[in-house]
């Protein structure tokens, strides 16, 4: 019963407590954002430049979400000398859990942290995970809500790689 108030909780406050939500689709400009990783370091979108991305929105009362995240290594250890890079985005929860997460999955691309959904609404985040493709220009390539499998995963770098 707690995980579903918990749940409850967060989602009634995730949804009514945002502006109204532009969604970002394919062919739009990523937005820049800056942000922390568990370990204090700071990111931005605009560093990336040059790099194929997969940002990840996530949280971990999302079960898909969870099941998701060693396809999403798996992809990240395969590719990453590929000119791709994953960066997930918590949404949501305290820096604390997080680590506690990164170090269950013992995750090794960068896990940022977005503990009061500033990034999640710039992106109109509308359902978790949900998944940006962004090419090497910051141009959305394709964008899922729900879940990305290794399949989707290949398909969207190996597109890009046979251009």
């Amino acid at each position: 019963y707690t995980y579903f108030f918990f749940f409850l909780f967060s989602f009634i406050l995730f949804y009514s407590c945002s502006s109204p939500r532009h969604s970002i689709d394919g062919g739009d400009t990523a937005p820049d954002f800056k942000a922390e990783n568990t370990s204090g370091q700071s990111f931005s979108l605009a560093d990336m430049k040059g790099k194929r991305i997969l940002i990840h929105f996530w949280a971990d009362w999302c079960s898909e979400c969870r099941a998701e995240f060693p396809k999403l290594e798996e992809a990240y250890q395969k590719y990453k000398n590929d000119n791709f890079k994953i960066i997930a985005i918590n949404v949501g929860q305290s820096k604390e859990h997080v680590e506690s997460f990164v170090e269950e999955f013992k995750l090794t691309f960068p896990m940022l942290l977005d503990e009061q959904s500033e990034i999640a609404r710039q992106y109109g985040i509308r359902g978790l995970p949900t998944n940006f493709f962004i090419d090497e220009n910051r141009v959305v390539t394709k964008m899922i809500i729900g879940w990305v499998d290794e399949k989707q995963i290949n398909q969207i770098i190996n597109k890009r790689n046979a251009k």
